[in-house]
C-alpha cells in the first residue's frame, strides 16, 4: 500500500496532504475564524509582551547606596539592580509595596538588549519631619475658640 501512495503522488493524482490526513485539519482551521474579543485580546497580549518598561522596588538611601528587593527571596540586594526583582505589572509592584513600608519607592526600568537600563530619576532618601501645621492639627491648639479669644486679648 506504501508503495501505490508513492505512485499516485509521483503521478500527482494525491495530494500529500490527503494522504496523511492532513487536508481535513486545514480546512477546519480554515473554517473557524477568531472573535473580535480574541483578536483585541491577543493584540493586547502582543503588545504587552514587546512593552520593554519593567518596575521595580526600590529603597534609596544615596546614589552610591541603594537597596533593590528580592520578592522571592524576600530580601534587599545591595547596588546590584539585575539581584531585584523586576515587575511587569505596575499594579503588582505597587500592591508588593504597600506591604513593604514607607521606605520603598518604585523605579522603572527598562529591558533592550538584555541590559538594565534605569528610567526614573534619584530621588534619594525623603525625610519627613513634621511641619508646625501638622502638629497644630494633632493638638488642635490653633482651631479652639478659646485660644483664639486669648490671642486677641493678649494683642490689644
Amino acid at each position: 500500500m506504501l508503495g501505490a501512495r508513492s505512485q499516485q503522488q509521483r503521478k500527482g493524482r494525491v495530494s500529500p496532504a490527503k494522504i496523511f490526513g492532513r487536508a481535513s485539519l486545514k480546512e477546519d482551521v480554515e473554517d473557524h475564524q477568531l472573535s473580535p474579543e480574541w483578536i483585541r485580546e491577543l493584540k493586547r497580549r502582543l503588545k504587552d509582551s514587546r512593552d520593554p518598561v519593567r518596575y521595580m522596588l526600590v529603597s534609596e538611601f544615596s546614589r552610591k547606596f541603594i537597596l533593590y528587593y528580592d520578592v522571592t527571596s524576600g530580601n534587599y540586594a545591595m547596588n546590584d539592580p539585575s539581584r531585584g526583582t523586576l515587575f511587569k505589572r505596575r499594579e503588582i509592584a505597587e500592591s508588593v509595596k504597600a506591604h513593604l513600608g514607607k521606605g520603598v519607592a518604585l523605579v522603572k526600568f527598562t529591558v533592550k538588549g538584555g541590559r538594565l537600563k534605569r528610567l526614573s530619576p534619584f530621588h534619594g532618601m525623603r525625610v519627613r519631619t513634621r511641619s508646625a501645621s501638622q502638629i497644630r492639627r494633632r493638638t488642635g491648639h490653633a482651631k479652639t475658640k478659646l485660644f483664639g479669644n486669648k490671642l486677641q486679648a493678649i494683642r490689644t
